[in-house]
């Protein structure tokens, strides 16, 4: 199997048993599926060679050309797009009121910008406290087929961490800026917000706010933007067949393949890791292949 351990990507595990993967750019999410076409045919008695790897490799970066030129031909929502054309702040604040976005329009936009002359630019945040932080101990216990402990302490830190995902679209003096955190997409009935799951806007329209001071002020573990709008935010959600699988691992989830085309019909349908990675700057999967014939 390959070495998945680098700024990429770290696995934790076997897929052969059970594994556990950590992948924070898109040449992470090709290992990782790199490793998993490998591990199925491993399990089915296939002889790994170096020529098959490259096969394989060669498949799934064929795969992610097919899918990201999809992305490109479906361009920019009009609801997103015509946020950014909107020259006076009042008429910001009416449109904010009444638009609901998706992530993947969030999404389509971040892959897309460049095609109304906008650049991109992201920054992922997490604080988590020190008692949760994963330490060569909890490591080393995983190594040693003691996993319990390990993925109890990592399943406490994703719910006691908080995350901020920023993005920043620049064109010129022009810019735009949404983010949100892991509090503000909470269900209905525990967000801060009475409408419930929203992100953050501000941009080059407020007269106070500084591109710069923004941009560092997502630095600290509780950022204060005055005068921020908010827009109603419908985040991904995934199918029950991967809600099924990671409770009993029954059968592999559609999107262990990151980038089947059959998984993505209209680049909504299911949200894949690459759309995921894109928006909240990571993707964490709990994967096995046990149950596959041998």
């Amino acid at each position: 199997m390959l070495n998945l351990r680098s700024k990429h990507i770290t696995k934790f595990g076997s897929p052969l048993s059970r594994a556990l993967y950590f992948v924070s750019d898109q040449e992470g999410l090709v290992q990782m599926d790199i490793d998993l076409e490998l591990a199925k045919m491993y399990a089915r008695g296939v002889r790994i060679t170096p020529e098959l790897k490259s096969v394989v490799k060669n498949n799934v970066k064929q795969r992610k050309t097919e899918y990201h030129n999809k992305v490109d031909q479906a361009g920019i929502p009009d609801k997103i797009k015509n946020l950014l054309l909107i020259t006076e702040k009042a008429q910001v604040e009416q449109y904010a009121r009444k638009i609901v976005l998706a992530e993947y329009d969030l999404f389509m936009l971040i892959h897309n910008c460049s095609q109304i002359h906008f650049t991109h630019r992201s920054k992922f945040r997490q604080y988590v406290p020190d008692h949760l932080r994963i330490s060569d101990t909890d490591t080393k216990e995983m190594k040693t087929n003691n996993p319990k402990r390990f993925f109890k302490k990592m399943d406490s830190g994703l719910l006691e961490r908080r995350y901020i995902h920023v993005h920043l679209f620049e064109s010129g003096p022009e810019w735009h800026c949404f983010y949100f955190s892991h509090q503000d997409i909470a269900p209905a009935e525990t967000n801060h917000w009475k409408y419930g799951c929203h992100l953050h806007y501000v941009s080059h329209l407020w007269p106070k706010l500084k591109k710069r001071w923004i941009w560092d002020e997502f630095n600290k573990r509780s950022t204060e933007i005055s005068g921020s709008f908010h827009i109603k935010f419908e985040p991904f959600e995934f199918s029950n067949l991967a809600e099924n699988y990671l409770n009993n691992g029954s059968e592999p989830p559609p999107w262990a393949l990151n980038f089947d085309l059959r998984f993505a019909n209209g680049c909504g349908s299911i949200p894949l890791p690459v759309a995921h990675l894109a928006t909240r700057g990571a993707w964490i999967t709990e994967t096995s292949l046990r149950h596959e014939p041998a």
